[in-house]
């Protein structure tokens, strides 16, 4: 998929989420008020052994390629770090930890299934806790290899193009819906998003300015095409298809037999996220007095308004489709737009030129 419209307005940075062979583009204007640029696409099958792309040149060529015959203007692209990436953990510190540092180094040095030296590591406060009758700081720590970032960059050389920076994926995600939470109570309100993607589930609890939580859930995109293939005798790739074809016509177009049909399918997916959600939900009520979320965002491949309806039954929580394109003009209208979330977040970043 393609989707363009011709300006000549100057254009932001490129945000480029990548995963499982999928590559999402988003460019905006320079001001950050229209979409200008999408493309999604995916790795050909004859570009891939045993799932992963060959090699670093491929994938080059492969960006290369999308990027000039999407017509995406500049070369500054910002990148993401995600699951099957991103190691996530909430850990928990002494009020008076001294080096915060070494502490954080210290608890996640038996946690992280590699070497600490071989990783890249960053934390922010999630706040303080009681634990038992000591106050303890929580903090959220994101790790990852170091030489999963450096492929990322040598790809990017390779294809020609600027790295302007490389983010997490719940940083982007909390940075698409911001700016739809702009009332000052909208700002405060303990809110949670759950993105559901082609490499897992991101769960993110917080603020519209800071998280608190976050988790990454075993639950992808691809169990959901998996349950409909096995009871409509189909194979994976033709769910896949069928899926996305009915979800991108409009509802009054849609066959209700087969709707009905593939609703039935992904029950049991949609129990098995709304049992994750609802332990995180869980451990926010219990961890952070108060400040268990109060609404839900539904974000990503699996937004939608019926699957929104399924898990707020199951939650007793409101939970609602989300559309991280709402506040921009020329927005794409086929399709699931949850699913754009990470590359527009990234394409929201901040960048000094």
């Amino acid at each position: 998929m393609i989707w363009h419209l011709l300006t000549g307005k100057r254009a932001s940075v490129v945000g480029a989420e990548w995963a499982a062979g999928l590559l999402r583009l988003v460019q905006l204007d320079l001001a950050r008020l229209e979409v200008i640029r999408l493309a999604e696409r995916r790795l050909a099958p004859g570009e891939k052994v045993n799932g992963e792309a060959v090699d670093s040149h491929q994938q080059a060529a492969f960006l290369r390629q999308v990027w000039r015959q999407a017509g995406f203007r500049g070369r500054d692209v910002y990148l993401s770090l995600g699951p099957g990436e991103l190691f996530l953990q909430n850990i928990r510190l002494p009020q008076d930890a001294a080096n915060v540092d070494a502490a954080v180094c210290a608890e996640v040095a038996n946690r992280i299934p590699y070497p600490l030296e071989e990783m890249e590591l960053r934390y922010v406060p999630a706040g303080t806790v009681r634990q038992g009758e000591n106050i303890r700081q929580e903090v959220i720590v994101f790790a990852c290899q170091r030489k999963a970032i450096e492929h990322k960059l040598a790809v990017v050389d390779e294809a020609g193009l600027r790295c302007q920076g490389i983010d997490v994926h719940p940083a982007a995600l909390l940075r698409c819906y911001r700016f739809q939470l702009r009332r000052e109570a909208d700002r405060q309100q303990p809110i949670a998003f759950v993105s559901v993607r082609e490499t897992g589930t991101l769960v993110v609890a917080g603020s519209r300015e800071q998280p608190y939580f976050v988790k990454s859930v075993e639950v992808t995109s691809g169990h959901f095409d998996e349950a409909v293939a096995r009871s409509l005798g189909l194979s994976v790739e033709e769910a896949a298809a069928l899926r996305r074809h009915q979800g991108d016509r409009r509802q009054d177009n849609r066959d209700p037999e087969l709707s009905a049909a593939i609703a039935q399918a992904t029950v049991a997916p949609l129990e098995r996220l709304a049992a994750e959600v609802a332990l995180c939900l869980r451990y926010c009520s219990v961890t952070f007095r108060g400040q268990a979320p109060r609404e839900i965002i539904l974000s990503g491949a699996e937004a939608t308004a019926d699957h929104a309806e399924v898990l707020s039954r199951r939650l007793g929580v409101p939970v609602r489709a989300g559309n991280p394109f709402l506040p921009f003009k020329n927005a794409p209208t086929a399709g699931i737009p949850g699913r754009w979330d990470i590359a527009l977040g990234l394409a929201l970043s901040k960048v000094n030129r």
